[in-house]
């Protein structure tokens, strides 16, 4: 899932009025990509399910170990959560392990999405066919660069419904000062985040928390924007290189 800004704003006025919404109606999805499978694209990509329910995307980073972002899990019970990896296809089995505990960076901040990172520990290691770890971001790269995003999201920006098979894109980096001008917003786009846009393609409901991969490396999480595949408003996300230290505090606890 992907958190669109008009659904972050009105979240904040709903909290003024302590007001509780679930985050999986701010989730975004794979627009303009095609269809792949967790053989091409490397077995690390894994999704969160509530309650049995699909609605959030993240990355197996050790056996124990899942990055997603922060709004995927700070308004979620770890007892009510699973971890489904080994899938190309949301209806297939694959393995399920439950999760024991969840992570967030203390200056996360659901309104303004800083830091919107976290991690998710099992309660026991996932293994099996197609299931597979990725590093942690080492890599430098540029605006200009492309990266790729994989998830189950939505494949239209007005539709809820996500995709049953695993859907890949790839986006083209660009320019902070770029990404500013086009929000008008400066204050909401942190020294955490970088961002990505290509034409008719991007992540979107869904998508969040998924992995962004530069050179088979975790180089970014899916993490909101205005829309899905809007020219005028690129998708935002959350920088791994920013965000490594708190990562692997985390999974040294």
């Amino acid at each position: 899932m992907r958190c669109d800004l008009f659904l972050i704003i009105f979240l904040q006025l709903l909290l003024l009025w302590r007001v509780r919404v679930s985050s999986q109606r701010i989730q975004p999805r794979i627009v303009g990509g095609t269809a792949t499978t967790q053989s091409t694209v490397g077995g690390y990509v894994v999704n969160l399910r509530y309650d049995g329910t699909f609605y959030c995307g993240g990355s197996l980073v050790t056996r124990m170990y899942v990055v997603t972002a922060a709004h995927c899990v700070s308004d979620y019970q770890a007892s009510r959560m699973t971890v489904q990896g080994g899938v190309s296809k949301l209806s297939q089995t694959g393995v399920i392990r439950r999760v024991a505990r969840t992570y967030v960076p203390g200056s996360y901040s659901s309104s303004r999405l800083n830091m919107d990172v976290a991690v998710i520990r099992l309660q026991s290691s996932m293994s099996g066919s197609n299931i597979a770890t990725i590093p942690l971001c080492s890599v430098q790269w540029k605006p200009g660069d492309y990266m790729r995003v994989s998830g189950w999201g939505t494949t239209q920006s007005s539709s809820s419904q996500p995709s049953n098979q695993l859907r890949t894109v790839q986006i083209q980096l660009i320019r902070k000062t770029v990404c500013q001008r086009a929000y008008q917003y400066q204050d909401t786009l942190y020294a955490s985040t970088f961002c990505a846009r290509s034409s008719g393609k991007d992540s979107c409901s869904g998508d969040s928390g998924g992995g962004v991969i530069y050179r088979n490396q975790l180089c970014g999480i899916v993490s909101w924007g205005l829309g899905c595949a809007n020219a005028n408003y690129p998708g935002v996300y959350t920088s791994i290189h920013r965000a490594r230290s708190f990562i692997v505090r985390a999974m040294n606890k």
